[in-house]
Order: structure tokens, then C-alpha cells, then sequence
């Protein structure tokens, strides 16, 4: 049996730092589309906090990709 790998959740912080940027959003349009606090998006942007999967499916909606499109990136 194949372990499941690990993901690497410091990449969580680059993937919404280039997904807002790619989008144009400011931090209110993104928490008002999203339904995600501002606070909270200022706190993943500054990896304070990760979210959880509730947070990156709203994320994933907001920047209209697929939650395994958006999330790519962790798995090495």
C-alpha cells in the first residue's frame, strides 16, 4: 500500500495571495463574494490562520475554479 502524502499547508498563503491577485478582487469584494470575514482573509493572506474546508470551497466559488484546481499546489 502507497502512503497518502502529506499536504504542505504553507503553500495555502501563496495560493490566495495569487488567486486574489489574478482576480482583482480587493479583500471587501472577496469577503462579500466569498461570505468569508475580511479579517479572516487578511489572516490567511498573512498565514495567521489556514482556513478550513468550508473556507477554501467558499474560496473556490469566489474565484471560480474547482476546490482541487485551487488547492493543487499543496500536494508535493
Amino acid at each position: 500500500m502507497v502512503p497518502v502524502p502529506e499536504p504542505d499547508l504553507t503553500k495555502l498563503r501563496e495560493i490566495f495571495i495569487t488567486r486574489r491577485h489574478q482576480s482583482g478582487l480587493t479583500f471587501d469584494q472577496l469577503a462579500e463574494l466569498s461570505g468569508i470575514g475580511r479579517q479572516t482573509l487578511l489572516n490567511i493572506s498573512s498565514a495567521k490562520y489556514n482556513g478550513d474546508l468550508r473556507t477554501w470551497l467558499r474560496l473556490s466559488k469566489a474565484f471560480n475554479v474547482s476546490l482541487d484546481e485551487l488547492l493543487a499546489d499543496v500536494w508535493p
